[in-house]
């Protein structure tokens, strides 16, 4: 089993967002921390602000924010919302019939309890067990996520000026 890109991007869009923290980010210091597209990016994002995770703001000030803590947002949650198919055979999907042999062999028992250990597992994780090592998140990700305490001290000395 392999995630999509969008679900891909969706993952690693949050885990940037809490690294940030409330500084936040915006979609073209994602796409440049990533090397992604900006255009696909911006997808990924409308998504998980309709899931109720990220909050998005336009003009000055703005920009995208995690609206949930990440202690709240469930591995899980985010994988069953941006992925689509978990059907890893013909059987467990929407036409289960396509297969001569659908539910007489084994298969649909078998993979269908292991996507529910596979989800279990993934229930258990949240965002926070994601980013866990904030500091060396943020090195990796170099300048597009600047320390907030440091990015809150250049924003309040840009406005005295």
């Amino acid at each position: 089993m392999r995630l999509t890109l969008h679900s891909d991007l969706g993952f690693r869009t949050l885990i940037f967002l809490a690294v940030a923290g409330e500084s936040g980010g915006s979609i073209p210091q994602i796409a440049k921390a990533y090397g992604v597209s900006q255009n696909h990016l911006k997808k990924v994002v409308n998504h998980l602000a309709h899931a109720g995770w990220v909050e998005a703001a336009r003009g000055r000030g703005g920009g995208l924010r995690l609206c949930v803590a990440p202690a709240q947002i469930s591995i899980g949650a985010v994988m069953r919302e941006m992925e689509s198919d978990f059907a890893l055979v013909d059987c467990l999907g929407v036409e289960p019939e396509r297969c001569l042999i659908a539910g007489n062999c084994g298969l649909q028992r078998i993979f269908g309890e292991a996507l529910r250990a596979w989800f279990q597992t993934l229930d258990r994780y949240s965002l926070a067990d994601a980013v866990d090592r904030p500091g060396v998140l943020r090195d990796l990700l170099g300048s597009a996520v600047a320390a907030p305490a440091a990015r809150a001290a250049k924003s309040s000395a840009h406005e005295k000026k």
